[in-house]
C-alpha cells in the first residue's frame, strides 16, 4: 500500500506535544507548523527535478530546479494551518481549496466550497488535513479531485486511524498517504483517541 510513515524521534516528540491537552494555542500552532514542513519534505523526495546553470558567487555551477507544478489543497478549516507553513517554504505552489465536513448527524460528508488552480491534470497535488479519523472526508475530497481531472496526488495527514487508513486505501490505492502515526483508534463519536483534539479548536482557540 502506498502509506509511508513518517516517524522518526523528532516527529514522535512534537506529536507528544500536540497530544497534550494544556498547552497554549501559540504552541500548538507552532508545532503543527513544524511538523507540516518535515511531511512535506518528506512527500516531495520524488519530485523529478532538471539541471541548470546559472551564475554563482564564484563563476557558473550547475544545480537543480524542480519541474513539476505544485498544488496544495488545505481542507478547511484545520487544512489551513498546514497549507501556511508549506507555503513559506515553497512560495511558487498554487493553492486550492475544499470545504467539507461529515455531517455526525446525516453520517456523510457535506462540501460546502471547491475551488481549484489551472493545470491540475499536470500538478502534484498534496492534499492537506491534519487529521484522517473515519475516512469520509479525505475519500470524499479525493473523489472531487479526481472528478477535476487530478491525477498525481497525495495525502498529509499528522494522524490516520488504522480505519480511516485502510478506508482510504480501499477506495484510492493510487494515492500515496502521508501519516505520523496510526495506531489511534476511534471512539463511539468517531473521534480519534487520543488523538489530539479538535484541531480548529485549538488552532484558532475558538469553542
Amino acid at each position: 500500500m502506498p502509506v509511508t510513515l513518517v516517524d522518526n524521534p523528532l516527529m514522535r516528540h512534537k506529536l507528544g506535544t500536540l497530544r497534550n491537552s494544556e498547552i497554549a494555542s501559540d504552541t500548538f500552532r507552532r508545532t503543527l507548523a513544524q511538523m507540516s514542513v518535515q511531511m512535506f519534505y518528506e512527500a516531495t523526495r520524488d519530485l523529478d527535478s532538471h539541471p541548470q546553470t546559472i551564475n554563482g558567487a564564484f563563476g557558473s555551477t550547475e544545480v537543480q530546479r524542480i519541474n513539476r507544478k505544485i498544488i496544495l489543497v488545505p481542507l478547511m478549516r484545520a487544512g489551513l494551518g498546514m497549507s501556511d507553513p508549506i507555503l513559506e517554504l515553497w512560495p511558487d505552489a498554487s493553492v486550492g481549496h475544499i470545504g467539507i465536513y461529515r455531517d455526525k448527524f446525516l453520517k456523510n460528508t457535506v462540501e460546502y466550497f471547491f475551488k481549484l488552480p489551472k493545470d491540475v491534470g499536470q500538478s502534484r497535488i498534496y492534499i492537506l488535513d491534519p487529521i484522517i479519523a473515519t475516512g469520509d472526508t479525505a475519500i470524499a475530497s479525493i473523489d472531487r479531485l479526481k472528478e477535476a481531472g487530478c491525477k498525481n496526488i497525495c495525502f498529509l495527514s499528522l494522524l490516520a486511524s488504522e480505519t480511516g487508513k485502510n478506508a482510504l486505501m480501499h477506495f484510492h490505492s493510487d494515492v500515496n498517504l502521508f501519516t505520523i502515526c496510526t495506531t489511534d483508534t476511534l471512539n463511539e463519536a468517531g473521534y480519534l483517541q487520543p488523538g489530539i483534539g479538535d484541531v480548529c479548536s485549538r488552532y484558532y482557540n475558538s469553542q
